[in-house]
């Protein structure tokens, strides 16, 4: 394998992974569903929403059949149908 080679390889490899990094702030930074603070995303495109690695939530969409088990720590984020963020609650 020529040397130029080898020198571009491990950078090419690392390609990939910096794809992965958003490299943006959450739109809200709360980990844990907090209604007073999450409600900041109605009116939002769920395109155009980053939030922490750490929080759990589920996008539901109109018609969308969901679970009923009730995790107070979970984020449910209701859409329209093209995507608006139309309500959010915990659970």
């Amino acid at each position: 394998m020529p040397s130029s080679l080898r020198m571009i390889l491990p950078v090419v490899a690392l390609v990939p992974l910096a794809a992965c990094s958003t490299g943006y702030a959450p739109t809200v930074s709360a980990t844990r569903c907090d209604p007073a603070r999450h409600q900041a995303l109605v009116g939002m495109n769920i395109g155009e929403v980053y939030l922490p690695q750490q929080l759990r939530y589920r996008e539901i969409s109109p018609g969308q059949v969901v679970t009923q088990e009730y995790q107070p720590e979970r984020l449910n984020i209701f859409l329209d149908p093209k995507g608006w963020i139309a309500r959010v609650s915990c659970g």
